[in-house]
């Protein structure tokens, strides 16, 4: 049978910009409520305005950054209570995706090799201590499990999403180590190859609200401040 690879899309100058800002963002280089500059991005990353415009503009549509008058372009808040916004919505789409995807039997060998791929990754990241690859890799386990659900629509509102995650998931990894994090992966494989649908639920519930709770996104944010003035 002939092999069936995804084709590779070529990364565009504004791909190169989008990931260097979330790279930034979730490393703690650029703090939330931080302004971003444009000249700055520019000089930094040797783009014109052009790519650097167009980024921002993308961002801004998926709630990553914000634009005001007289307040220019900045990163978006990540207080605890902006966290529990964000975490609500997300808990109950990737709820909702588990109990699809159990209900139809996708936690079949090839299902769950999928997520162990993207929970290695992660693991393979928390060594090397790469915060920004951790968290993608960390996003790609629940993209994983979400498309798993069968629902495109579901993906797509949880895609909208997944840069806000992506961030969140990497200043996490500044009040908690990273292979602890790994760790509640494992626990979400396993409940999921035992097909409850209840206990994933919960345990998704706790992944995602209840663990984030105890990491305070504030003091870290401005211990971070501090030691940067």
């Amino acid at each position: 049978m002939q092999a069936r690879w995804e084709a590779s899309r070529p990364q565009t100058m504004v791909d190169h910009a989008v990931a260097a800002i979330i790279s930034g963002a979730a490393r703690g280089v650029i703090l939330p409520g931080d302004r971003i500059v444009e000249a700055d991005l520019c000089q930094g990353l040797g783009m014109s305005r052009v790519p650097i415009r167009e980024a921002l503009r993308i961002l801004e549509s998926q709630g990553v950054v914000t634009s005001e008058p007289y307040k220019g372009i900045r990163l978006m808040e990540v207080t605890n209570a902006r966290l529990a916004q964000v975490l609500d919505v997300r808990v109950a789409l990737e709820v909702l995706a588990a109990r699809r995807a159990l209900g139809a039997g996708r936690n079949d060998n090839k299902s769950l090799e999928r997520l162990r791929q993207d929970r290695n990754e992660m693991e393979l990241m928390a060594h090397r201590g790469d915060a920004y690859a951790f968290a993608l890799a960390d996003a790609a386990f629940h993209r994983t499990l979400c498309e798993l659900g069968g629902n495109p629509v579901l993906s797509s509102l949880w895609e909208s999403l997944a840069r806000q995650v992506t961030i969140i998931g990497g200043l996490a990894t500044l009040g908690k180590p990273m292979i602890e994090i790994v760790k509640e992966h494992d626990t979400l494989i396993d409940i999921f190859a035992a097909g409850d649908q209840a206990a994933m639920a919960r345990e998704l519930h706790d992944h995602i609200i209840v663990f984030a709770q105890r990491i305070d996104f504030d003091a870290i944010i401005a211990e971070r401040r501090r030691k940067e003035a």
